[in-house]
């Protein structure tokens, strides 16, 4: 039986914020009687697994490690800070309509990503960039994905980052994968050993109901796992679900809200069960976890 007391006392906790409370206490309630074996996981990486601000320095995503990677070229570096500076504060500003902000997204994407396949990098630099680069997986979340591999939790992080740069730095990080699916943007090299493009649909924040729905394999696979847990920290993160929605009894959703706090914390409530707050590491996630499995 879940332990209500312990669940009260999480979700009022400074950093957690639930619009509905007694709803979220009622999922967590009707997981926690499925028991693990009900449980998949969908994440995504850039500054849900990651962090977005650690110690007050600002941290790399995933296309942000080649872009600010002294290897690269001087005038990449430049080209792509300033789609970094113009498109940014598009994405955290919640005044503007999604539709619009959607198709800047995917401006953006693709013009990052065409930008990376201009360069011709080569699969040594990429792995390189990871290692130097100040992507920060959240402290703990190693923690959270050996509790899913030791419970047989299937875990799917989908994401719109570059997926040998996530790859690499997970690999780094000691994060165990054999219970993970790794779905994102994979560079793909030419003969010459340089990437030649990125393997199409290109991933982005806005598209990724339909890229999921590509995955019938995957989900297919995992239709006993009832219950989703689904960590994001962009509106458009929740879109991970559309592909187990159709055969999902409950779809828990968690957002981490990292930044313009303030402006979007409405937006947040209303989109996600529970809402995170202050880039904290994986700790809360954890007990979350612990009070279901």
């Amino acid at each position: 039986m879940l332990d209500m007391s312990a669940i009260t006392a999480l979700l009022h906790r400074e950093n957690f914020t639930c619009a509905d409370v007694e709803a979220v206490k009622q999922k967590l309630a009707q997981i926690k009687q499925s028991g693990h074996r009900s449980i998949q996981v969908l994440a995504d990486f850039d500054y849900t697994i990651s962090h977005l601000r650690y110690k007050d320095d600002r941290k790399s995503s995933s296309f942000g490690a080649l872009e600010k990677y002294s290897g690269m070229p001087e005038d990449f570096r430049a080209r792509t800070l300033a789609l970094f500076n113009h498109y940014y504060p598009i994405e955290v500003d919640p005044t503007i309509e999604k539709e619009q902000k959607v198709k800047l997204m995917t401006e953006w994407f693709t013009r990052s990503a065409g930008l990376i396949i201009e360069s011709g990098v080569s699969e040594e630099l990429v792995r390189t960039s990871a290692d130097h680069s100040k992507v920060q997986v959240r402290e703990r979340f190693d923690v959270f994905a050996e509790r899913l591999r030791s419970k047989g939790v299937p875990l799917m992080i989908f994401s719109a980052g570059v997926g040998q740069v996530i790859e690499r730095v997970l690999e780094n990080t000691g994060i165990p994968m054999d219970n993970v699916k790794l779905l994102a943007n994979m560079l793909e090299y030419g003969e010459d050993g340089r990437a030649s493009q990125f393997k199409p649909p290109l991933i982005t924040t806005g598209n990724k109901s339909t890229v999921a729905k590509n995955e019938t394999a995957y989900f297919n696979s995992h239709k006993d796992r009832v219950n989703s847990i689904l960590l994001g920290d962009n509106i458009e993160d929740v879109q991970m679900a559309a592909c187990v929605r159709e055969y999902s009894e409950n779809v828990l959703t968690i957002g981490f809200l990292n930044d313009r706090v303030e402006d979007r914390l409405d937006l947040y409530r209303s989109t996600f069960d529970i809402v995170i707050l202050n880039d904290p590491d994986f700790s809360d996630v954890i007990e979350l976890f612990e009070c279901v499995q």
